[in-house]
């Protein structure tokens, strides 16, 4: 059960089917675990891929986030178990899967369920972040329950660094590229952050600035806020909350507010279109932060230690230690920094953009990639 602020309604778990195109008879069962909007926004590129499978049946157990995306995107029938245990007799209701495609969710519970219940099937892991693999396969040998088949990761980086921790899985390891990544390939967005400056009121040549959060602490926002404030006639300042931080977005505006920074109200826009129109993009470890590195955007990714990092997380992340972004360990920095990544003829913006090119190239078949291995394991 999964705690969204404001929406009761994703709290609980629950079986959603995925209508077919077609009436033609499915033979072959997918079971998908997804919770997180990481995990769902990761996993949605697959599921379109397979969906058009004319013999594949599609269960999908989810909740949060997750769950919105895959109701945007699907038409689907709730087929949860009635009762007081509701999506724990889920084996009652669905046919025996073949396959089960999953990306762990930072908050575990659904990954580990199904795990669990079905332990005899293959089960194909999908990474949306770097941060989440090896928690999850912590979690896994823990409980003694069965490793992926697969692990569809996001590049030569991200399987170095699970071999690293598990070295018998460096066969188990696909690299794939991260499915959500294969939008950047198709989007104009240069177009997109025009329209989007436009509706914020601001001109061509305003700098906009945005912070990724993933569910950051009040107390390190005040102190990056106090750092900025030298600064903050040189751009205008978008704060977008994680859609799981429970933390009011009215508490972060008035810290930055009252340090005098220009905090715009972007409630009505996506975080997509916030951070195509974004000039540098800032976060923690969010997987924005690689959006941005794959819309050629300077970004920086803030691992101050004296605030939460999770466990499990390696650092310096890959986009830093690829010189594909920058890294900071004390939030204060950001002041010395932010002026140069605003100057786009700077020293530092050339060498990211080399950085950027080099490390995080794009062909846009991810989804595809990751649906040919789930293919290969249904009968």
């Amino acid at each position: 059960m999964a705690y969204i602020e404001g929406r009761g309604d994703l709290y609980e778990t629950k079986i959603l089917r995925i209508t077919p195109i077609d009436e033609t008879e499915k033979t072959k069962n997918l079971l998908v675990s997804t919770r997180d909007p990481g995990s769902g926004n990761a996993l949605l590129p697959v599921l379109k891929e397979l969906a058009g499978d004319k013999e594949l049946h599609i269960d999908v157990a989810t909740d949060g986030r997750a769950q919105e995306i895959i109701q945007a995107n699907f038409e689907t029938t709730d087929s949860t178990p009635k009762g007081n245990i509701g999506a724990l007799a889920a084996d009652t209701i669905m046919n025996t899967p073949q396959v089960i495609l999953m990306d762990r969710s930072t908050e575990m519970g659904i990954d580990t369920y199904v795990t669990a219940t079905f332990p005899e099937v293959p089960k194909i892991l999908v990474q949306d972040s770097y941060t989440n693999t090896i928690p999850f396969l912590l979690e896994l040998i823990q409980r003694k329950l069965p490793l992926p088949e697969k692990i569809c990761v996001m590049d030569d980086a991200a399987k170095d660094m699970i071999v690293k921790k598990f070295p018998q899985l460096e066969q188990t390891i696909e690299v794939t590229g991260q499915p959500a990544f294969d939008r950047f390939t198709q989007e104009n967005t240069e177009q997109l952050a025009h329209e989007v400056k436009k509706k914020l009121g601001l001109q061509p040549t305003d700098r906009l600035v945005s912070f990724m959060s993933t569910m950051d602490e009040p107390e390190k926002i005040e102190k990056m806020a106090e750092a900025l404030k030298g600064i903050a006639n040189n751009f205008y300042f978008a704060f977008r909350r994680h859609p799981r931080d429970n933390v009011s977005y009215e508490t972060y505006k008035k810290i930055l507010t009252n340090a005098g920074i220009r905090t715009l109200d972007t409630d009505e826009f996506s975080t997509n279109d916030i951070g195509a129109a974004s000039d540098v993009v800032l976060t923690t470890w969010s997987t924005e932060g690689l959006h941005g590195i794959y819309r050629r955007k300077p970004t920086v990714h803030i691992t101050d230690r004296n605030f939460r990092v999770p466990e499990g997380i390696e650092l310096p992340l890959p986009p830093v230690t690829s010189g594909a972004s920058v890294g900071l360990e004390n939030v204060a920095d950001i002041a010395q920094i932010l002026p140069q990544l605003l100057d786009e003829h700077s020293a530092l913006n050339k060498k990211l953009q080399e950085g950027m090119a080099d490390h995080y190239p794009a062909d846009g078949k991810n989804a595809e990639r990751v649906a040919h291995i789930v293919r290969q394991y249904l009968p």
